[in-house]
Order: structure tokens, then C-alpha cells, then sequence
């Protein structure tokens, strides 16, 4: 399976366990990666170093738009396009070098080469994703299909990367393009528990040892919001979908950001045929395909056999 990974590395940290997911996976060819929202060229690095930790070096990297889609944010307050909110960058990173800084221009050139068969996971703000849609459309045309972990369908929370575009959300949601929403009413339910967090810890590759770095300065327990929006594009077998209609809210004082799926029983409106969304997910099964994936890489990179000490 051919994907191009759009992502806000450097924030939470799930999405740096995705990509170790994405590295773990050997159905997945990464074409691309790029990076949204604030200080997306410290994100971009902060990929390049990961995937060249992993082998993966070859795959490129580049920083996308830094700025929602009209440039405000979901309470209006201007974005700071250097700001990331964590010292990821400063730490652990240094001078790494990316490949470019219009990731839009570089998708565009992707997807119009391509036959329909690469699909487009997104792990942040959709704002990449709506601008690929707005000057590109023919290319967009191509996306087999859009992973998108964002929104909340029947939890009553206005969940962060929506709430950094809502605009964008709006685009994307909209279009045409079959899209899998992969919403907060199932990656809730994905967390690692302590003896697998311990089986990560034990890990000796630089890959893993850096993301669990990352970890231990992002301070949150390990919630796979991300992860598990790449498993649902690995595998069916983690997420079971259900046609939906997910609106995005674009005025309101408090609700600007927030989802809402039309095609439930208190709007009964017709879902959507390009759209589906999460129902249900089996979050032990996705967690421990998730460790057995990443230590089995681990393994090859240094045959550190990821057991924990007594």
C-alpha cells in the first residue's frame, strides 16, 4: 500500500509513534511525508531524523503550511508559524536537513504521476489536504483514498486537529474523495498499557530509544489516536466503519471546530457515500499488533530482543 503521510510531528506524541508504525509495516510504502501546522519545518526535521534512524532516509520529507487555511485559528487567535509546543526539535534534533518547504507543490507532482493507488493519511490539521484540493484538483482527484483522524462523532469534545483548521476540515469534508474519518470515539479506547510501554523502553534502536525520548519529555500517557489511523489503512481488521455525514461547525463561539454527523438519528440526514466513519474498534488487538510490529523492527535493526528486565 502506497501512502503519503501528512502530520504534525513534534506536538503529541502519537504521531511519532505512527511513524514508527508506518517504518514497522512492511505492507506500507511510504511516498511522502509533510508536515502541517505551526513551526512546520522543525516538524519536517524532526521526521527526516526519525525515518533516517529507522532506514528510511530515502523517503522525503517537506514542510507544509504553517498557517490555517484562513489564517486564523479556532479561537481567532493568529498562529506562530515558528512556535512547536515542545522542545523536540532543540533536544534531540539539532541541524537535521529535510527535502523541501512546498509540500503542496511536491503532493500535487505525486498524485498526478500516480494511477489512483496512493492514499493520503492525515495525523493533523487538514490544511495541507485542502489546499492539494484547492489549486490542485485534478491531482486531488487521484487520492485513493483520505485516513483522517480528527473530529468526535457522538463524544461531546471539539477535538484538536479539526480545531486548528476548521476551515480546512470543511474543504476536505466536502470534496469528493473517498474519505475513513478515525474519530476520538475510538482512538480513546487505544492506549498502551504499562508492560507494553516497558517493552517499547526496552528497545535499543536509535528509532524507538528517540521516540521514547519524546515520550518521556511529552510527559501524557501513550494514546494512539495516530497509530491507529495508519492501522485502519493497514488493516481492516482494527476499525469497523459505517457510512457517515461529518460536518464541521465554522461559527460558533464555542463549538467553532466541532463535528457533527449528520447522518445519526438526532439529524437524519443521508450518509454520505464517499464518506465513512469509525464505529466501533477492537483496541486490544490494534495495541498488540502495534508493539509486536514496532519490536519487530527493533529487532532488525539491532536484534535487541525488546524483553524487559527483571
Amino acid at each position: 500500500m502506497k501512502i503519503w503521510l501528512d502530520t504534525d510531528i513534534g506536538g503529541d506524541i502519537d504521531d511519532a509513534l505512527a511513524l514508527l508504525l508506518a517504518m514497522a509495516s512492511k505492507e506500507v510504502e511510504l511516498v511522502g511525508v509533510s508536515t502541517v501546522f505551526e513551526n512546520t519545518e522543525a516538524r519536517a526535521k524532526i521526521a527526516k531524523t526519525l525515518l533516517k534512524m529507522g532506514g528510511f532516509g530515502n523517503v522525503p520529507v517537506y514542510a507544509g503550511n504553517g498557517a490555517p487555511y484562513l489564517a486564523k485559528s479556532v479561537h481567532d487567535i493568529p498562529v506562530d508559524v515558528k512556535r512547536l509546543p515542545k522542545t523536540y526539535s532543540d533536544v534531540l534534533f539539532g541541524k537535521a536537513e529535510y527535502d523541501g518547504t512546498d509540500a503542496v507543490e511536491e503532493m500535487e507532482k505525486r498524485f498526478s504521476q500516480s494511477r489512483g493507488e496512493i492514499s493520503l493519511v492525515t495525523l493533523g490539521a487538514l490544511t495541507n489536504a485542502a489546499r492539494l484540493i484547492e489549486r490542485f484538483p485534478q491531482a486531488a482527484e487521484k487520492i485513493r483514498c483520505i485516513y483522517i483522524m480528527g473530529g468526535a462523532a457522538k463524544l461531546n469534545l471539539n477535538e484538536f486537529n479539526l480545531s486548528c483548521d476548521p476551515e480546512a476540515a470543511d474543504v476536505v469534508f466536502s470534496s469528493k474523495i473517498p474519505k475513513k474519518v478515525v474519530t476520538l470515539d475510538v482512538t480513546f479506547r487505544c492506549r498502551l498499557s504499562k508492560t507494553q510501554t516497558k517493552r517499547l523502553s526496552a528497545c535499543g534502536s536509535d528509532a524507538v530509544r528517540t521516540v521514547m525520548r519524546m515520550c518521556a519529555l511529552w510527559g501524557d500517557g501513550m494514546i494512539l489516536h495516530d497509530p491507529l489511523t495508519l492501522g485502519a489503512a493497514i488493516s481492516d481488521e482494527f476499525v469497523k466503519f459505517e457510512k457517515g455525514n461529518l460536518k464541521v461547525e465554522l461559527s460558533g463561539g464555542y463549538s467553532r471546530g466541532k463535528c457533527v454527523n449528520l447522518a445519526d438519528f438526532n439529524w437524519k440526514r443521508e450518509p454520505r457515500s464517499d464518506m465513512e466513519v469509525s464505529a466501533e474498534v477492537d483496541e486490544e488487538r490494534f495495541s498488540s499488533f502495534y508493539i509486536e510490529r514496532v519490536c519487530a523492527m527493533d529487532r532488525l535493526l539491532c536484534g535487541n530482543p525488546c524483553e524487559i528486565k527483571k
